[in-house]
Formats: structure tokens, sequence, C-alpha cells
């Protein structure tokens, strides 16, 4: 089994202004992607290297949010890294390495999302039970016949440094290595990612 990075989530309480802040940074202004309906969130996209990119994500205020993602994030005082998501293809076989790895995964989850240009995106996500750690802990994406969002988003910006935080890294370092994917995790005071960017205005770390 091989996981890949497929995308970096960069979380704010309002679009509009996170956007604004990446494009502030790096000199690349994210385009607009869509609304997820029932996870109370919306996004807006920049492509990196190697067919990945960086997903803006904030609450999406045409929702109800109670009880959604999109309220969470309506609490955060500032633009944050979120998590990150791996590709891999069978979200079953992916579960059953994590599982044998310690990891609890849940069911895979149907997402779908319309881009402004009409064409409809439809993928699953696998997410890991951790309540402690939550969003901070990497999930697995399995785009299916879906065009990848990469290929239709600005471009501009590369990924040069990708590392996981945790203050107890070595079960996120079982599940990592489970799934196949090669992303250094090191120790730190909370669960989370710290991601390098080169960019037209230069060096950027996202935190």
């Amino acid at each position: 089994m091989q996981a890949r990075i497929d995308h970096l989530l960069w979380a704010g309480p309002d679009l509009d202004a996170a956007a604004a802040a990446f494009s502030g940074l790096t000199g690349v202004t994210p385009a607009t992607g869509g609304s997820h309906p029932g996870f109370g969130t919306r996004n807006a996209l920049v492509a990196l290297d190697g067919g990945r990119y960086l997903e803006v994500i904030a609450p999406d205020p045409t929702q109800d949010l109670a009880g959604t993602l999109g309220a969470e994030l309506a609490a955060l005082p500032a633009p944050r890294m979120l998590t990150i998501a791996f590709a891999a293809s069978g979200l079953d076989a992916v579960a059953g390495a994590a599982r044998a790895a310690g990891a609890a995964p849940g069911a895979p989850i149907d997402m779908a999302r319309t881009r402004p240009d009409g064409v409809h995106l439809a993928w699953q996500v696998l997410r890991f039970d951790d309540p402690a750690r939550g969003w901070a802990v990497p999930f697995v994406i399995d785009w299916k016949d879906t065009p990848h969002p990469s290929a239709s988003t600005p471009a501009g910006c590369t990924l040069s440094r990708l590392v996981l935080t945790d203050p107890a890294p070595e079960g996120l370092s079982a599940l990592v290595a489970a799934i196949g994917a090669d992303v250094p995790v090191a120790r730190g005071l909370a669960p989370g990612a710290v991601a390098e960017l080169d960019t037209p205005k230069g060096k950027v770390v996202l935190t």
C-alpha cells in the first residue's frame, strides 16, 4: 500500500479573509472551489507541485453550522493549518492496515461539491477516531473517477517541506507508516502540521 500527500488544509473563520491572507503571504490568489453540503464548509484552492494542492477551508454561511466542522472553524481566532490529506485507492484496505497499526478508522464517508463551472466532484474520505487529536490526525481520500482539483486551480506555490507534530509521536508515526505515507512525525507541544512553501514572495511557513 502506498499513500501520498494529496492536499493541505489551511483553515480560517472566514473564507474571503483567509484567502486574502494567503494571497498576501504568497502572491498567489486561491480560486473559489465550492461548498461541502452537510459539513458546513466551503473552500478555495491553490495547486502545488506533484499533483498536490492547498485547500483554504472555512465556514459556509449559507449552511446550518450546528454540529458541523464549519462551526469548529468559525471559532478559530485566525487562519491556521488544520490537517493534511493522503490519497490512496481502496479505503477498506487502508482501514485494515491502519487498524493493524493500532488506529481506529471509521467507515468511508461520501463527499461531494460542485465547482463554479458546474463540474460535479464526488469522492470518499477515511477519518480516524481520535478525540484527543481531532482534525490534527491526517485523513485519507480516494478521488475515484473525479478530476483531481490540482489540475484546475491556480499554480505558483510548491511544497518544500511538511512535518507532522505530536507530543507522543510514536502512535501517529505507526499510522503514517502503516498506510505507506512518507511524511516525518516530530515531537512537538501539540498535534499539528508545519508546511513550508516556496512562493513568488519567497519561503512561507504555515503552522
